[in-house]
């Protein structure tokens, strides 16, 4: 499975319940920002892709670091990014 693959079995794995927050959160960041070439991304993938990292390296289950606006996203934001992802990816 190469590394575009990877990250779409990941958010589907995800979306099915199939693979915890914390653990999909950090799988989805680590292959993006290190082992995706960016250049095999068609233009919808690289905008949903970056978008939904910002979400997995920036989720936290810690109601202190939830406090502070603007940083942090909680399990539920990131669900919901990760749905919108797939639709939007899947519709294409």
């Amino acid at each position: 499975m190469n590394p575009r693959e990877k990250l779409y079995y990941l958010v589907e794995k995800f979306i099915k319940e199939e693979y915890h927050i914390d653990l999909f959160c950090d799988e989805f960041t680590v292959v993006y920002n290190t082992e995706v070439d960016y250049n095999v991304l068609n233009n919808i993938e690289k905008t949903c892709f970056a978008e939904l990292c910002e979400f997995t390296a920036r989720y936290s289950p810690v109601e202190e670091d939830l406090a502070i606006p603007n940083v942090y996203f909680n399990a539920e934001q990131v669900k919901d990014k990760a749905n919108y992802v797939y639709n939007k990816l899947m519709s294409k």
